[in-house]
C-alpha cells in the first residue's frame, strides 16, 4: 500500500475513532492510593498513587517513567519486568550463555566443562545434528584426551590423559584446552547441556554422542569430540524453552503467593477519582479456580452484581470504590483490572512465505497419505468480531460460531456469561473476523482458487467478543477454555492490541498460558504502532505466544509494524507479510470492506466480481493468521507438537533478514515450507546455523537515558503554543528513539512532534491519535543511523491546548567491535560495509583480525545468501549431493539449490558434487547474487550484453548479463578495467556484496 492510502486509512481512522470517544472531563482531585504488594490498596490521605514492591505493571523503568509519571503515580525503581520471556532473556536455572571465544573452552569448577567459541559445535546423535557454542558438562564419570596439541587442567577429580606422555592429572579445579588435533572421549556424564541455539530448548535421549568442531562446513581445531553416557542435553534459542519429548522447560506456572500481586495502573486512576460509593467494573483475578467460598466472600463484602467464569480463575464485578479496596486485601486475590478497549490491527501476499510449496511438496504429499496438507485435521478458533460462515469460501468448516451476549461484570447472582451458539453470521458489523479467518482457512471456492488462506482445509470456530473491550475478550478466553476439548481447538488467532503494559497477572495473560499449558497454540499481532521503539502489543510480549510483525509484498518492514525494544533486544517472534493482503468479505456493509474500497485498495487488485466476495485489507491483524494457518499446516503432519514446538521450529526455520533487527522483525520472515517439513519429518532440523552467528564480532551498547522536559504553552490549532528542546545525539549512534508523555489520563490536549537534525531538515511530523488510557497519550520517533549532533524538538498543540507539562526521553545505541587490525588500509565505504556484516552476523571475524583479503569458499557464499541474502532455508529428505552430506553443509547448500527461484549455484546438479570447500569464483559469485535479489529474469534478459571491462571475452555470452546486473545494482565491482571472472571472491568483496544485497531488500 503506497504511502498516500497509509495516510488516508490513518485519518479515516481517526474520523471514525473521534466520534466514538466521549470526553467525560477532569474528575476531582484524588485522596491518594498506597498499593503494596502482598497487602492490597488502602488510601493514604495525600494525593497521586504509590506502589511499593515489583507489581508487575510496568514493562521496563522507561515505560513505567513514561506512563505513570504524567498521571501522579510513584513507583519503584525495581517495579520493570524481569522473565517476561522476551526473546533473549535468560530464565532462572536455564542456561544462555553466548560464545565467548573462538580459540578454546574453559571451565572453572570441578563440577563441569566448557566448551566455547570453537567456531560452533556441531552434535550429532540418533542421526540428529545439532550447533551449539557452548557445551557444559555435570559429574561426569571419566574423562579420556588423545592427540592433545595443548592442555591446561588444575585439580579435576579422575581425570585421565592419553597421547600425553602417560601422563596422568588426579585432581583439578578447571580445564581448559585448544587446537585438538585427536580424539577427545567423555564417557558416562550424567547430564550435557549446550546452549546458544538463539533460545530453542530441547533434550537428547541417552547415547553416544559425537561433537564435531566446524568452521564452514570443515574441522578446524577439534578433529574429533566423542561424548558417550550422556543423560541429557537442553540447549536454549530465542527463549524457546522446550525440549524433543516436548517437555516445557518453563515448567507448570510457579505458586502465586498469597496476596495482592498486580493493581492495573488504570483501574487505580480510576479509584482514586471516585467517590466512596461510585461504582466501578472490575475484574478479578484469582490465585486458581474460583470457588463458591470465594463467591460467598465477594457478596459478605457487598457486591450482588458480578459474573464468574466455566474456566478462568477471574470474577468481574460491578462495586464501589470501598468494595474494592476490600476485595484487594483478599489473600486469594491476584490481581485487579478495569475494563479496557482493545484494538483491531487492521489498516484498510502470500508469495513470500512458502505456502504454494507447501502444496507443490510432493514429499509432504506422500507422507500425508498422498492428500495435499492443508490443515484439515486442526481446528483453529479466531476471537474477533466474529465470522461469516455462510461465505462460499468457509462453507462447512466453521464447526462452531458464537456470539457472546452477555454484559460482563453485570451478571446478577454471579452467573456464568450467555453464550448464543449455531449463528450463521456473527460478524454483522465490522467484517474484520471474517477477513481474518479467510486468511486462515479460506478454500477460494468463489474466486476460482485464486484468493485460498493459508491452510484451507482446517476448521474454524469463531467466537465473537463484540465490542472487543477486555471484558468481552475475558468472555472470549473463558469460551475456547471451556469448548476446547470438545471442539478440538489447536490454535488461537488474536488480531487485537491494547494501550496498556505488559502484566503476567493480567487477565487475558492468564488466559493464554492455561491455553498454552493445555497444548494450544495462541498467535498474536505484534501490533500497528510501529515505527517507534517499545510499540510492541502487551500481549504479544507473553513468552509462550507467537507474536507476529508485518512487511509489505517485498519484504520490506511495515512502517506500522510494532516494534520491541533494541535496547532490550525484545521484538515480534517473526514476520509475515501484511500488506495489501486479499481475504474474505463478510455479508453487508461491514466496517472492514467499506475500508477497502473507500481506500481504493479493493478496486485497484480486485475485478469488479471479485469484490462482491473478497476485500483488500494491511495490519498486522492479517499478518498474524497466516502464522496461525501454518500452524494448522504443521499439526496436520504432527499432531503431537507441542506449542513449544511449534514455536521453536517457526523461528528457526524464518528466513534471516539483514539489516533489520530482532526488535524489528524477531527471527525474521515466515517460511511456511521448511516449518511444515520439519513438523513432518523431524530429523530436518533447519536454522542450527543461529547458534554460532554471534561470535562476538559486534556488541551492542546502549548509552545512559537521557531525558528532557518542559511546558507547551496555551495553543490553537497548531498556530500558538509550541515548545522547542533541543537533544544531542552522540557520534556513531546506529539508533535514536524519542519519546515524549504527557498526562493526566484525562488531559484533552494532543500534542504532536517534529524532529529537526543538526543541518535543519525536518522529518515528518509524528501525531498518533490520543486515547483516554494510561499509555494514551505518547508520540515516539525512531532514527537509524542519525546525524550527530543537536537535534531539535518541536511539540505542539494540534487543536486548542491548554498549557501541557511533558517529560521525553532520548535513546541512543551504538556498535563496540574488536580492535580490527587489518583494515586500515581499506576505503571508508568499505570498512563501513565491513563493520555492517559484523554488527548483521553475516559475517565474522578471526580474534582481531577480519582477514579481507582472504578468499571464500562457495559454502561460505551459500552460508551469507541463507543468513543474510534472503534465501529461504530447505532441507531435503537425502543429502542431494555427494560431498555435502552433513546436516548443517546441507541446510546451507540444499536452501541455495532450492531456492523459489532456481539454484543459485547453476554448475552443481542434484546428485553430484556441489564442492562446497572449492573456492568461489567472481563470475559464480554475481550468478548467485543476482539470482538471490530475485533479478534472474533482468539478467537473462541481458544476455550477450556488452561488459566495460576488459576481460569480457572470459565471461561466456549467456552470463554476460548477470555481471552486468551485478556491477549495475552495486553488488560488485569491476577491478580497474577487469571483472576477473575466474579469480576468488575475497572477503572484503563479499562484505559489499552482502550490503548490497541489504540494500536492494529494503528499498
Amino acid at each position: 500500500m503506497n504511502t498516500h492510502s497509509h495516510k488516508l486509512s490513518e485519518k479515516t481512522k481517526r474520523i471514525i475513532a473521534i466520534t466514538l470517544i466521549v470526553v467525560l472531563g477532569v474528575s476531582s482531585v484524588g485522596a491518594g492510593l498506597l498499593f503494596t504488594q502482598g497487602n492490597g490498596i488502602t488510601s493514604n490521605g495525600t494525593n497521586g498513587i504509590t506502589y511499593v514492591g515489583n507489581s508487575g505493571v510496568t514493562a521496563t523503568a522507561l515505560d513505567g517513567l513514561l506512563a505513570f509519571t504524567p498521571n501522579g503515580i510513584t513507583a519503584p525503581t525495581t517495579s520493570g519486568i524481569s522473565l517476561t520471556g522476551l526473546d533473549g532473556v535468560t530464565y532462572p536455572g536455564l542456561l544462555n550463555l553466548l560464545a565467548t571465544g573462538v580459540d578454546g573452552g574453559t571451565t572453572g569448577q570441578a563440577s563441569g566443562i566448557a566448551v566455547t567459541g570453537l567456531n560452533g559445535l556441531i552434535i550429532n546423535s540418533g542421526g540428529n545434528s545439532y550447533q551449539a557454542d557452548s557445551v557444559f558438562i555435570r559429574r561426569a564419570d571419566g574423562f579420556s584426551f588423545n592427540g592433545l596439541d595443548h592442555l591446561t587442567a588444575i585439580g579435576a577429580d579422575g581425570l585421565s590423559f592419553n597421547g600425553l606422555d602417560g601422563a596422568t592429572i588426579g585432581r583439578a579445579n578447571g580445564l581448559s584446552f585448544n587446537g585438538l588435533d585427536g580424539l577427545l572421549a567423555i564417557s558416562g556424564a550424567n547430564g550435557l547441556s549446550f546452549n546458544g541455539l538463539d533460545g530453542q530448548t530441547f533434550t537428547i535421549p541417552p547415547g553416544d554422542l559425537t561433537i564435531l568442531g566446524a568452521n564452514g562446513g570443515t574441522a578446524t581445531d577439534v578433529s574429533n569430540i566423542v561424548f558417550t553416557g550422556a543423560e541429557s542435553i537442553i540447549t536454549t534459542v530465542y527463549g524457546i524453552v522446550t525440549n524433543l519429548t516436548g517437555t516445557d522447560i518453563l515448567g507448570p506456572e510457579p505458586p502465586v503467593l498469597p496476596g495482592l500481586r498486580s493493581l492495573d495502573a488504570s483501574l487505580a486512576k480510576a479509584l482514586d477519582r471516585a467517590t466512596d460509593d461510585s461504582n466501578i467494573n472490575a475484574a478479578v483475578v484469582f490465585n486458581s479456580a474460583v470457588t463458591d467460598a470465594d463467591i460467598a466472600t465477594l457478596r459478605q463484602i457487598g457486591v450482588l452484581l458480578g459474573q464468574r467464569y466455566h474456566v478462568l480463575p477471574v470474577v468481574t464485578v460491578t462495586a464501589t470504590k470501598r468494595q474494592i479496596l476490600q476485595i484487594s486485601q483478599l489473600p486469594r486475590v491476584r490481581a485487579l483490572y478495569s475494563n479496557r478497549s482493545v484494538k483491531l490491527l487492521a489498516e484498510p501476499g502470500n508469495g513470500l512465505t512458502g505456502t504454494e510449496r507447501v502444496k507443490t511438496d510432493a514429499e509432504l504429499t506422500a507422507a500425508n497419505g498422498g492428500q495435499t496438507v492443508n490443515g484439515s485435521n486442526v481446528t483453529v478458533a479466531v476471537l474477533d468480531t466474529g465470522l461469516d460462515s455462510t461465505h462460499g469460501d468457509l462453507a462447512g468448516r466453521v464447526v462452531r460460531n458464537a456470539a457472546l451476549v452477555g454484559v460482563a461484570g453485570l451478571g446478577v447472582n454471579f452467573t456464568y456469561p450467555l453464550t448464543a451458539e449455531g449463528l450463521p453470521n456473527t460478524d454483522l458489523v465490522s467484517g474484520h473476523g471474517t477477513f481474518v479467518g479467510g486468511v486462515i482457512a479460506g478454500n477460494g471456492a468463489r474466486s476460482g482458487g485464486r484468493y485460498t488462506g493459508v491452510a484451507p482445509g482446517a476448521k474454524l470456530v469463531g467466537v465473537s467478543a463484540g465490542v472487543l473491550d477486555l471484558l468481552s475478550v475475558i468472555e472470549g478466553f473463558d469460551y475456547i477454555l471451556w469448548k476446547q476439548q470438545e471442539l478440538g481447538i489447536k490454535v488461537v488467532n488474536c488480531s487485537f492490541s491494547a494501550d496498556t503494559l505488559y502484566d503476567p497477572n493480567d487477565p487475558v495473560n492468564v488466559a493464554t498460558r492455561m491455553l498454552t499449558d493445555r497444548g494450544v497454540s495462541v498467535v498474536f499481532s505484534a501490533g500497528n504502532n510501529g515505527p517507534g521503539m517499545d510499540t510492541l502489543n502487551p500481549y504479544a510480549m507473553a513468552p509462550w505466544v507467537v507474536s507476529v510483525g508485518a512487511t509489505d509484498e517485498q519484504g520490506r518492514l511495515a512502517s506500522f509494524s510494532s516494534r520491541g525494544s533494541f535496547t532490550k533486544m525484545s521484538g515480534p517472534s517473526l514476520v509475515a507479510p501484511g500488506v495489501n493482503v486479499v481475504s474474505l468479505r463478510a455479508a453487508g456493509l461491514g466496517v472492514e470492506g467499506l475500508l477497502g474500497l473507500g481506500l481504493l485498495g479493493d478496486l485497484s487488485r480486485l475485478s469488479a466480481q471479485d469484490i462482491l466476495n473478497y476485500t483488500v485489507g494491511s495490519g498486522t491483524s492479517f499478518s498474524t493468521p497466516q502464522v496461525a494457518g501454518t500452524i494448522a499446516l504443521m499439526l496436520d503432519v504432527n499432531p503431537s507438537l507441542t506449542p513449544y514446538q511449534i514455536k521453536d521450529i517457526l523461528q528457526r526455520t524464518a528466513t534471516p533478514m539483514p539489516p533489520y533487527n530482532r526488535y524489528e522483525v524477531g527471527a525474521g520472515m515466515l517460511n511456511a515450507h521448511a516449518a511444515v517439513l520439519e513438523a513432518a519429518f523431524s530429523t530436518r532440523r533447519m536454522g542450527m546455523f543461529r547458534a554460532s552467528l554471534d561470535r562476538q564480532q559486534a556488541r551492542f551498547v546502549n548509552d545512559p537515558l537521557r531525558m528532557f522536559s518542559g511546558t507547551v504553552p496555551l495553543g490553537l490549532l497548531g498556530l500558538l503554543g509550541s515548545y522547542t528542546a533541543n537533544i544531542n545525539i552522540p557520534q556513531n549512534t546506529l539508533m535514536a528513539s524519542v519519546q515524549v508523555a504527557w498526562g493526566p489520563q484525562t488531559s484533552i490536549n494532543d500534542l504532536s512532534m517534529q524532529l529537526t537534525d543538526p543541518s535543519g531538515v525536518a522529518r515528518p511530523v509524528v501525531n498518533t491519535l490520543n486515547l483516554p488510557v494510561l499509555t494514551g497519550r505518547r508520540e515516539r520517533d525512531l532514527i537509524k543511523n542519525p546525524a550527530p549532533g543537536t537535534w531539535r524538538v518541536r511539540l505542539t498543540h494540534t487543536l486548542i491546548g491548554t498549557p501541557q507539562d511533558f517529560i521525553g526521553t532520548l535513546e541512543t545505541t551504538h556498535a563496540e567491535y574488536p580492535p580490527l587490525s587489518d583494515i586500515s588500509g581499506l576505503t571508508t565505504v568499505a570498512q563501513a560495509e565491513t563493520y555492517q556484516n559484523l554488527r548483521s552476523f553475516v559475517m565474522a571475524t578471526s580474534g582481531n583480525n577480519f582477514r579481507p583479503q582472504f578468499t571464500i569458499s562457495r559454502y561460505d557464499l551459500a552460508s551469507a545468501l541463507v543468513v543474510g541474502g534472503r534465501v529461504p532455508q530447505y532441507m531435503a529428505g537425502q543429502p542431494r549431493f555427494t560431498d555435502a552430506t552433513d546436516r548443517v553443509t546441507r541446510n546451507m547448500v540444499e536452501s541455495v539449490q532450492s531456492a523459489p527461484g532456481g539454484p543459485l549455484f547453476t554448475d552443481a546438479a542434484p546428485g553430484g558434487r556441489f564442492r562446497p570447500d572449492d573456492r568461489a569464483t567472481r563470475l559464480t559469485a554475481a550468478i548467485a547474487l543476482v539470482r538471490a535479489a530475485g533479478l534472474r529474469s533482468l539478467a537473462e534478459s541481458l544476455a550477450g550484453t556488452s561488459l566495460p571491462v576488459g576481460d569480457a571475452a572470459q565471461i561466456p555470452s549467456s552470463l554476460r548479463g548477470y555481471v552486468k546486473v551485478a556491477l549495475d545494482r552495486g553488488l560488485m565491482t569491476a577491478d580497474g578495467s577487469v571483472f576477473r571472472p575466474n579469480d576468488a571472491m575475497k572477503r572484503v568483496e563479499l562484505a559489499k556484496a552482502m550490503a548490497g544485497m541489504a540494500r536492494l531488500a529494503t528499498q
